[in-house]
């Protein structure tokens, strides 16, 4: 399978949320980092089990899903840069609206890298902040 379409179908399975089809396409050694080292709970390279919490703090707080918008995405031989547009709304209201930039390695047919780049202020109050009352 080619770069463009392990990227493809992993952010296909993430827009659709087949969070476990996700992991098809993730190779168990994957190194996962999320800009904001040090600045937010999940800033800087993070292992399966921080990528876990992560992914239930997202389905508790954002009960009906991330809208999530493939804008592009580039390849070249082992890696690509995909920009995604995503939007969601709290259970308490707030909105999510997140232009973000992922950089990955592919590497024989699985992921191997994934640099994610996002407005981190944003996400960390939306993420790990305190929950508003409606």
């Amino acid at each position: 399978m080619s770069t463009k379409n392990v990227v493809e179908n992993y952010f296909n399975a993430m827009k659709e949320g087949r969070l476990v089809d996700m992991q098809k396409y993730v190779s168990p050694n994957q190194k996962y980092w999320i800009s904001g080292d040090d600045s937010w709970a999940f800033g800087g390279y993070n292992s399966p089990e921080s990528m876990g919490k992560l992914w239930a703090i997202v389905a508790e707080r954002f009960p009906n899903g991330l809208n999530l918008t493939i804008d592009s995405i580039l390849t070249d031989g082992e890696y690509a840069a995909v920009q995604v547009h995503n939007n969601a709304t709290r259970i308490d209201g707030k909105i999510y609206d997140n232009d973000i930039l992922v950089h990955l390695r592919v590497q024989n047919g699985m992921i191997t890298e994934q640099r994610e780049y996002l407005d981190t202020i944003m996400i960390n109050e939306l993420f790990c902040g305190e929950l508003g009352n409606n």
